[in-house]
This record gives C-alpha cells, structure tokens and sequence, in this order.
C-alpha cells in the first residue's frame, strides 16, 4: 500500500514538473492584421510572444538574403525590415525557442484595374462568411491586388425560406455592402434550387425549377438579389447545370436549361433591362450539351457564355474556348457571343487523389506561373471578355485537400494571425499592374516551345511576357535560349513574374535571353522618361 502510494505521488510530481514546463507565452508568432502593404515604407510586422531578443533574415521571392538584423522582444515587440522595393518577400524569424517564416506582399494597387481580371469569392455562402471568408479581413485583400470585380451568389434558399416571402439574409447584405465599399462590380451566380420553398418542383438544392411556377420563383428571386446590390451588373443562370455533381434532377441537357434561361432572361430584363444574362457556366466546355442549348434558341436569351476552364495545361482552355467561339459563329451567322471563363485556377496541392479537380500543382511557384500563363493566355482571345481566378482565398488549411488550396492567400494559422500572401498573389497583382492601359496586340512561337504575349499601349510602348510551353506542374521542362529584339529610344528591362529584375538592361538589337516554363517580363519604357 504504501509503495503504491509513493508512485502515485512521484507520477503526480512529474505532471506537475510538465505543466510548469508548458506554461508561460505560447509560440514565437506574427499577430499583423495583415500582410499586405501599399508601399516598402508601410511594412511593419508586429511580433507576439517573442522570447528574448529576435533574430530575423529578410528574403526576396528567389531566396537571396537582402538584409538581417536583431530586435528587441517583448510584448508587441515590432520589425521595421529595409524592403527595398515593391514584390514578394519572406522573413525569417528566430527567437532563443522557436523559428518561424511568413510572406509578406508589397503591392501598390492601381486605381483601376481591367476588370477582365476577376476573382472568385465566398462571402455569400453564410458557412464561409463566417469561419473561411470574413469579409472584414478579406476584400482589402483583394481589392489591394488591384481586382475590381468578384464572382459570388447568395442561394435561393437563403433569400425565401416561405413561398413569396423573399429577404435578403444579413451575410448576404455583407456581401452587398463590401462590393460597394470597394468600389467592386459583381458577377452573381444563382444557384441553387429551392425545395424549401418549393418542394412540389425540387426534391433537393441541387435540383433547377422546371415548372412554370418554379422558374418564376427562381425569377423572383434573381430580382430580390439585384434590387438590393446594385453592383451586380451580369447574372450566371445556375452552376454547372451539366454536371450531375451540381444538377441531379432529369433536366440536365442544353435544351432543357435553355428553357430556364429564358424565364430568366425574360423575368430579369423586365425589371433590369442593364444586367447582363450569362448562360452555360459549365463544367468543362462540352461542345455537345451547347449545340442542343443552341439548337433550342438559348442564345436569343443570354447576353453572353460562360464556361470553367479547369485543365493540366492552357492549351487546353484555349482550345476549348476557341471551339465554342467557333461553335456559336457557325450557328449565329457568323457572330461570337462574348465568353466569360468564370472559374479556372489551380490548387497547390500534395493530393494524388484519381477523382476531383484535375488543376493541380505541387508548390505555390507553380501555380503563379499557371495563374500569368492563364490571364496572358485567355486575354490573347478576343472573344473571351472576362477571366475569373477560382479562388481569392484557400478554402481549407489541409495541404492533402484539393479544394483547400486553390486561394491566392493561405488561411491563418496559430503563428500568423493573417492572411498570408502566396506567390499567385504578387503575380496577380504584377500582373494587373503592368498590363493596366495596355491592349493585347500578337501571340507569336520564339520556337523551342517559347511563346510571346505583346501588349501596346496607346503609343505604341510595348510589354512582353514570355514563357516556355508546359504543363502547369511540369518539373522537367528546362530552360530555352530565344531571340528577342530591343528597340531603339527605350530602355528594355526583363523582370520576374513578381517583378524583381532579371539581369541586365537589354541593349538595342537582338538579345539572346533564357526562357523557363515560368514566365517573364520584357517592358519597353521610353529612354526620354
């Protein structure tokens, strides 16, 4: 007895040991509200819980050290790091019990943007708004990226819970005030069906009006939405209504949504003739399903096409766009519809899972190239109007997940309290930046699988983006040497798809320069400025 009693007090002994052990400040961690800044100037990055004094390191996107120092820790304790420039930086922090790195993004948004560039969001969907997706935090996050227009909804079932009795639920009016506030048009997606309501015509969300009284409740709702957000300038008639995943009724050919986007188009521009009716928005481009959409008079009633453009590489996209632009030119005397590609990205993922998205890539440096190579790419075609980046932010924290990783900032974690840029993100914003008042003018082969975008502007300055042809996760590909030509009275620069320079200024006349499946920047600014 007394043996056992002893133990039992040693092991009570111990667990006291651990806890005083365990107790105390948590981990070295980066409490910024955010890790994005207008200017090298505004960077400030507040530390918590920092033991001692902090070691730090800060890194340029390639991993070249630019500057280290040491500062003092303590509560609140703050680094003010010598950014030198605009662009995509890491700091490494250390303190005497912990390391810690995060990404931090210095972008300065244009006033306005081309709002082909668009960008998928979930403040509609009131789980996300919630946990995921607080507005508050994110739409100065994407806004500071320079978008300028979003892709969103707000679900039937939310707007009308009881037959005619129609109100727009507080996430929702969120949504409404964000893109407001920000200056932000919006495409809306309605979706989905409404059994709640209606449950003689839907036997599940997932199931489209096909009835009269149906289709006008779905009308009813679209117009509630619209009178209460005047940014929504198009609307998407329902989500992928091809694809059994997200239509499971019987209804699921071209022919029969064409009789929804009818109502639609009818109901809606009643009462707003200015909103633009946007049907397809398919999974996939399935050439089939829109000639039967086609064939049944669909295109009388929408304004434009839409389509999501999930693939492995952009050949891929570009030739399903270019055949639906032909599709509709041969059944429409000769006269494109204009397209919007309303969801495409890819997911920085460790999955090898066989089903779910095919868009997958192994780091976020893959997938900032597939996101230059995806805009650049689609803006070449002319009748494509509107290119929408699924997503703003990771859905998830769950490496292994496909649909986690799709965002341009990864969620917070227990060591950094913010939003934390991706290398897609710098990209983005570069991106937008640069071809800001620039027209797409030729796509012309360097050969060896190296492609060149040139965008001009109004007098004739050109902006270059290059890249050798690969898939979005190729790790095989190397580098190709081309010629490019340098003209006389500019001063030609090559730049990172984040915008850090890449070697010397290039003389007038031809240049052999090297060119990987990542893209780069050759810009042109006048030697007189």
């Amino acid at each position: 007895m007394v043996i056992i009693l002893v133990v039992a007090l040693v092991a009570i002994s111990a667990t006291a040991v651990l806890l005083v052990l365990r107790s105390g400040p948590g981990p070295l961690s980066v409490t910024s509200p955010s890790l994005l800044f207008s200017s090298a100037s505004d960077v400030r990055i507040v530390l918590g819980n920092s033991h001692g004094a902090v070691t730090w390191t800060l890194r340029s996107r390639s991993g070249e050290q630019i500057a280290t120092g040491q500062a003092s820790g303590g509560p609140d304790a703050a680094l003010d790091p010598p950014v030198p420039a605009d662009g995509f930086y890491t700091l490494d922090l250390a303190d005497d019990r912990d390391t810690l790195s995060v990404n931090f993004l210095v972008n300065p948004a244009p006033d306005a943007t081309d709002r082909f560039f668009s960008v998928a969001t979930h403040w509609g969907k009131s789980s996300f708004a919630a946990g995921t997706w607080p507005v508050d935090a994110t739409a100065s996050l994407l806004r500071g990226l320079g978008f300028r227009e979003v892709r969103d909804e707000t679900s039937w079932m939310s707007v009308e819970r009881v037959r005619g009795e129609r109100a727009i639920p507080p996430h929702a009016e969120d949504l409404h005030t964000v893109t407001q506030d920000n200056g932000m048009k919006m495409l809306f997606v309605a979706g989905y069906g409404n059994p709640v309501a209606y449950p003689d015509d839907m036997k599940e969300n997932l199931s489209p009006p096909t009835t009269p009284e149906g289709r006008q409740g779905y009308v009813d709702y679209i117009n509630t939405v619209l009178d209460a957000d005047p940014q929504i300038d198009k609307v998407e008639v329902w989500n992928e209504f091809n694809r059994p995943q997200r239509n499971t009724s019987d209804c699921q050919s071209g022919d029969c949504y064409a009789t929804l986007v009818k109502a639609v188009y009818k109901g809606v521009k009643a009462r707003h003739p200015q909103v633009k009716i946007v049907a397809g928005n398919t999974s996939g481009t399935p050439l089939p399903w829109f000639t039967d959409f086609i064939d049944a008079g669909g295109l009388r009633y929408c304004d434009m096409l839409s389509t999501h453009g999930y693939a492995r590489d952009l050949d891929t996209t570009l030739a399903g766009v270019t055949a639906l632009d032909a599709l509709v030119k041969r059944r429409n005397g000769g006269v494109s519809k204009p397209i919007i590609v309303s969801e495409i990205g890819v997911s920085n993922t460790t999955s090898t899972a066989r089903s779910g998205n095919i868009a997958r890539v192994q780091t976020e440096e893959q997938a900032a190239t597939a996101l230059v190579k995806i805009f650049a790419g689609l803006r070449s075609n002319p009748a494509v109007v509107q290119t929408v980046w699924y997503d703003g932010v990771d859905d998830g924290s769950r490496p292994d997940e496909t649909e986690d990783n799709f965002g341009l900032y990864r969620q917070p974690t227990d060591t950094v309290a913010a939003f934390q840029p991706k290398q897609s993100a710098a990209a983005a914003g570069y991106l937008m930046r640069q071809l800001e008042g620039y027209r797409f003018s030729s796509r012309q082969s360097l050969g060896s699988d190296v492609w060149m975008y040139t965008f001009v502007d109004g007098t004739g300055t050109q902006r270059r983006i290059l890249w050798r042809d690969a898939p979005y996760a190729d790790t095989t590909t190397g580098a190709a040497t081309v010629s490019v030509t340098a003209r006389s009275g500019y001063r030609t620069t090559v730049s990172s798809l984040t915008g850090e320079a890449v070697g010397a200024p290039l003389a007038p006349g031809t240049s052999r320069i090297s060119v990987g499946t990542e893209p780069i920047y050759v810009d042109e600014v006048p030697a007189a400025s």
